[in-house]
């Protein structure tokens, strides 16, 4: 594969350019595509997991528990949380397909909503303010060792 702007050949996993940094594909689409497929692989393992989890505790339960109102309890509210966690990953699911079916492409704002970039002045450099007593921290230690004469009476 190569660049159509500078012609450079290029890697095709990539979506911008090495040598010139020119998108090579829409980035966008092909990121919701696959955000799209794998909250579906998600929900999909999620619910199947967790029915099967259901599936496989239920008939343990029956036999260890001597009523059977708390193993009923126990179902319903294993299937409450299930289908709660289900709906949590539906939501995004349910955003990006009406996005797709819109035409719209979530991972891109529409081009009347995007800001121009805005300049920030540089940083100033401005001298440092006058040196003051002691230049430096040698010259600090030094006259606190220096000695110091004795006075007596």
């Amino acid at each position: 594969m190569y660049c159509e702007r500078c012609g450079k050949q290029l890697d095709e996993a990539l979506n911008f350019c090495n040598g010139c940094g020119a998108q090579l594909r829409n980035a966008g689409e092909s990121g919701q595509k696959s955000v799209l497929h794998t909250l579906v692989v998600a929900l999909i393992v999620v619910a199947t997991g967790g029915i099967g989890m259901l599936a496989v505790m239920l008939p343990i339960l029956l036999d260890r528990v001597p009523r059977i109102e708390p193993v009923i309890a126990f179902a319903i509210f294993y299937m409450a949380l299930l289908f709660g966690v289900c709906y949590m990953i539906m939501r995004p699911i349910m955003k990006l397909v009406d996005a797709k079916i819109a035409g719209k492409n979530i991972y891109d704002p529409a081009p009347a909503t995007k800001q121009p970039l805005v300049q920030l002045p540089p940083k100033t450099t401005a001298q440092l303010e006058e040196q003051r007593e002691p230049a430096s921290v040698v010259d600090a230690t030094t006259r606190t060792l220096e000695e110091i004469p004795l006075r007596r009476n």
